[in-house]
């Protein structure tokens, strides 16, 4: 088997930390980059080692993609130019996995045109049940890749706003808005909080679907223009704090805004009503982490609800 060409790819995950829902209509948001992501390998070859093997044929497109642990958790083999299915592990992937690679060469009309074997190998640096982008990262790598605009691709198959694509772009921050019928607005800042020792990310055990998410809250029929504006505003303020009090503050009055918007209740109501620490929602509503900020017998109290997985701002988040 002789190596062609060798090509390397890596996006960050993502956190959005206010703005969520409202998003989607035009409010800014703060999404910040998480330290881990998801790396993207691709070999070409041209010619296969063995003429009784199928795989690295000069006419297919052989995926797969590893975990955290290294462990495969999905295999796909498509046929080039036509990137038909030949075979697959999980048929609901391997049909979206396509439908992405197509609309990237719909766009980009040279990619995967050739005849040369492919092997494509994705890595995910985080368990996949997170939330923290299995999805947006191979996007963004697809997107890298095949040098599409990424929010191109986004249009054609997800119903998000793209905070979450362009985070796999950026190292640092980021002010994310995205007005109708225009490409996303992206601001990199700084975002270096002289109390972020005290803020935590707590997982729920559970991981939330952000299309059913997205589809909840565009069915309200509601008008969000002042709850925007405050959103938008507590985005602008939460990059300025100084103190951890004015940080509580204002993420309270946001929880407070978007659990009004959707008639629920907070994550903080329904499961820790007795902390008394801040416990704010990230992205989608109901799963995923939370922020936590810290306080006395912090580590306990939410180990003795079942709640383990505990992650310091540090060791989370691109500052």
């Amino acid at each position: 088997m002789r190596l062609q060409d060798l090509h390397f790819y890596y996006s960050h995950g993502k956190l959005l930390l206010t703005g969520e829902y409202l998003i989607l209509h035009g409010a800014f948001g703060l999404a910040l980059p998480t330290i881990k992501g998801q790396s993207f390998t691709i070999c070409y070859y041209k010619n296969k080692p063995d003429p009784c093997s199928s795989y690295y044929d000069s006419e297919l497109l052989h995926w797969n993609s590893f975990d955290e642990k290294d462990q495969l958790w999905f295999e796909g083999i498509f046929q080039l130019p036509s990137l038909d299915i030949c075979y697959e592990t999980e048929k609901k992937t391997a049909v979206r996995l396509r439908n992405l690679l197509l609309k990237s060469r719909e766009i980009q009309k040279n990619f995967l045109s050739n005849t040369f074997g492919i092997y494509v190998k994705t890595k995910l640096e985080f368990p996949v049940n997170w939330g923290l982008g299995s999805s947006s990262t191979l996007i963004s790598n697809i997107a890298k890749w095949s040098r599409v605009k990424p929010h191109l691709l986004l249009e054609k198959n997800f119903q998000g706003s793209g905070y979450d694509i362009a985070c796999g772009f950026h190292s640092k921050p980021i002010i994310f808005r995205k007005l109708k019928n225009q490409g996303p607005h992206v601001i990199p800042i700084n975002f270096n909080l002289p109390f972020k020792e005290k803020l935590f990310f707590l997982y729920l055990n559970k991981k939330q679907n952000t299309c059913d998410s997205i589809r909840f809250f565009l069915k309200k029929n509601k008008n969000f223009s002042k709850s925007m504006d405050v959103i938008s505003d507590i985005t602008k303020k939460i990059t300025f704090c100084k103190t951890l009090k004015e940080f509580e503050e204002l993420l309270f009055k946001h929880e407070k805004i978007i659990s009004e918007m959707l008639d629920i209740p907070t994550i903080k109501e329904t499961y820790f009503p007795d902390y008394l620490g801040l416990v704010k929602s990230l992205g989608a509503w109901g799963g995923d982490f939370v922020l936590i900020s810290y306080r006395d017998g912090m580590r306990k109290y939410f180990s003795k609800k079942g709640f383990h997985t505990l992650i310091s701002f540090d060791k989370m988040i691109i500052s």
